[in-house]
């Protein structure tokens, strides 16, 4: 309330004074000039070359792979085969009530526990 009482106060005596309300704003000037703050330069992250990676196709087919696992384990069900970037395969199983992964060789078949 104060505030506007006040507003208004100032509007009115700047109006009878005969100057426009809009030119009575105050240009603040600066006395103090800023210093010059240099630019600085991002850091530049050095490459760093990888080696490309080399995926290997499997020798045997993925069937192949379960049908040495169900020789290696007959009561165990396969869930899930994957192929490996290194050219093995991954296979999820079930046996009774756990789930392990089992990987077979990619080039010869050989089931490794």
């Amino acid at each position: 309330m104060r505030r506007g009482v006040l507003a208004a106060i100032i509007c009115a005596a700047l109006m009878a004074a005969g100057t426009p309300v809009v030119e009575a704003q105050v240009k603040i000037q600066l006395q103090v000039q800023p210093s010059i703050i240099p630019k600085l330069q991002p850091k530049i992250q050095p490459k760093i070359n990888k080696p490309p990676v080399i995926i290997v196709k499997p020798v045997i087919p993925p069937s192949v792979a379960v049908a040495n696992i169900m020789r290696v384990m007959p009561t165990a069900k396969v869930l899930k085969v994957v192929n490996l970037p290194t050219g093995d395969i991954v296979a999820t199983v079930r046996i009774k009530d756990q789930i392990r992964k089992i990987r077979v060789n990619g080039r010869n078949g050989a089931v490794q526990q």
